[in-house]
């Protein structure tokens, strides 16, 4: 039997980052009118626009509504129809092009809410992330059973306390310029892996 005494548990981490390959714009249309009928015929054109103007992509809508407008004395003034777009491509390079292009086909009617470079297959990375975070604990595991004057035996149990998911982390410096519109920064996107590995030690 063994103790605790005899055992060694340690937790290592692990990081893995790539490049990003997908690209996701969040958009806002908005028609204004005095009636909903002409806020809605406001959007509509926003919204053909938007469309012709990106012939090839997919922009799938994600919310739809219409809403009373009020001035400052909170006296209704007309009604505001919006639209919820959003857009996935394959090159993250084009944020600013594509802003541009729909700036200028939509005008005021267009709306950013934001802008996100992803990556479309994680599961490499987590495999990478987590064959770290065990070499982690391996070099932990050693360490501490060398300053102990112990070896280490076999492995008693292993446990993953949790993952994360893909993450943006500070900008490192990957600077993409475009042909046209604003100049956007893809950061790498990581992913981490935690280990916990209970070593046991000999007697």
């Amino acid at each position: 039997m063994t103790s605790d005494d005899d055992t060694v548990v340690v937790t290592g981490t692990g990081r893995a980052s790539a490049a990003p390959d997908v690209l996701v714009l969040d958009l806002r249309l908005e028609g204004h009118g005095h009636t909903v009928g002409e806020a809605l015929t406001a959007l509509t054109r926003a919204s053909r626009a938007c469309h012709d103007a990106l012939p090839g992509e997919t922009l799938r809508t994600h919310g739809l509504g219409v809403h009373p407008r009020h001035d400052r004395q909170g006296e209704r003034s007309g009604h505001t129809a919006y639209q919820s777009l959003q857009l996935r491509t394959g090159d993250p390079a084009r944020a600013g092009e594509l802003v541009q292009v729909l700036g200028e086909a939509v005008g005021d009617a267009l709306g950013v809410e934001g802008v996100r470079h992803e990556v479309a297959d994680t599961a490499a990375l987590l495999r990478q992330a987590r064959e770290r975070a065990f070499g982690d604990a391996v070099e932990r595991a050693e360490q501490y059973a060398e300053l102990a004057g112990r070896v280490l035996l076999g492995v008693r149990r292993v446990r993953e306390p949790g993952t994360g998911g893909p993450r943006p982390p500070a900008d490192h410096g990957a600077r993409m310029a475009v042909a046209a519109g604003p100049v956007v920064d893809p950061a790498e996107h990581e992913v981490t892996a935690a280990v916990e590995v209970a070593w046991q030690l000999e007697a």
